[in-house]
């Protein structure tokens, strides 16, 4: 990852991260999964619901290695200690205060199956073949590159024979040059607020894996599923403006990007046959 890049990613999340908090009380820094009807009345059952459907999907059994490759603030990773007891779950994040402020959270649950580290997922410091399981929620997109080539390789080099990886992301279906000016516009701006060098294309996703060596490639689309709690997005924005407001805080910038970001990602995901939200599951033959 180059240096200006890992900058903006650094300074955008120990700017803006805090505020994640008033999306999620457990600091799950993604979308939510609408399982059942009446998960879409509460946006922290969505949340954690997305947990649930990552980590059932890499089949964990007891005393397996799960590694998270971008962890944010560790929501996912708590969750997946609390429920797999017997299995060891790292995170890697490139932000200090994520590694300072998850393994905090991590100590005040009395987690002990679970750590977050320093580690840029284009060089995961782990030995190779050494991990069962590997997943990305909506953390790959950083990387550089429409086919994401740097994580994913790294996912497989450090995944056991038969490990299982598994993403879920927002995908372009389409070559970004491809794009109508409309949304290449609402694009560009979630992409420069939210410190994305640009969103994943699904296709050039898929070739990556198989060149690398994945097999077993399972890629769906799960936008309608995720499209509840994008609903959230718009009105948690404007709640959370008017509670700063109120209380006589200034946001920073990087606070303003997220906002902006939060509104624009609302709209673009209603460009359906431009962008979709996928679920992508493999192994490591």
């Amino acid at each position: 990852m180059k240096q200006q890049e890992k900058a903006n990613i650094i300074d955008y999340y120990t700017d803006a991260g805090p505020d994640y908090e008033f999306w999620s009380k457990n600091f799950n820094m993604h979308f939510g999964y609408a399982k059942l009807k009446w998960d879409c009345f509460s946006r922290e059952t969505m949340l954690q619901r997305m947990n649930e459907v990552v980590l059932n999907d890499l089949q964990i059994k007891d005393k397996s290695k799960i590694v998270d490759i971008g962890c944010g603030l560790g929501a996912t990773l708590r969750f997946g200690a609390k429920v797999y007891p017997f299995t060891r779950f790292t995170g890697f994040t490139i932000t200090p205060w994520q590694i300072k402020e998850s393994n905090k959270l991590i100590k005040a649950l009395n987690i002990d199956n679970a750590v977050v580290k320093y580690g840029d997922y284009t060089d995961i410091p782990l030995r190779k073949n050494s991990v069962d399981g590997v997943y990305g929620i909506e953390s790959i997109c950083h990387a550089d590159g429409f086919d994401k080539k740097a994580p994913l390789k790294e996912a497989f080099r450090i995944l056991k024979e038969g490990g299982r990886f598994t993403m879920v992301d927002g995908f372009l279906k389409k070559p970004e040059n491809k794009l109508s000016p409309f949304i290449f516009k609402l694009y560009k701006r979630v992409c420069d607020n939210w410190a994305l060098p640009c969103f994943p294309e699904i296709k050039a996703v898929e070739q990556q894996l198989r060149k690398i060596g994945f097999t077993n490639i399972i890629i769906k689309e799960i936008s309608y599923k995720i499209a509840p709690s994008a609903v959230h997005a718009p009105f948690t924005t404007l709640a959370f403006l008017i509670q700063k407001k109120l209380k006589g805080e200034q946001l920073n910038q990087q606070s303003w990007n997220n906002l902006k970001a939060c509104f624009s990602i609302f709209f673009l995901g209603l460009c359906r046959s431009s962008i979709g939200y996928f679920k992508i599951n493999a192994i490591k033959p």
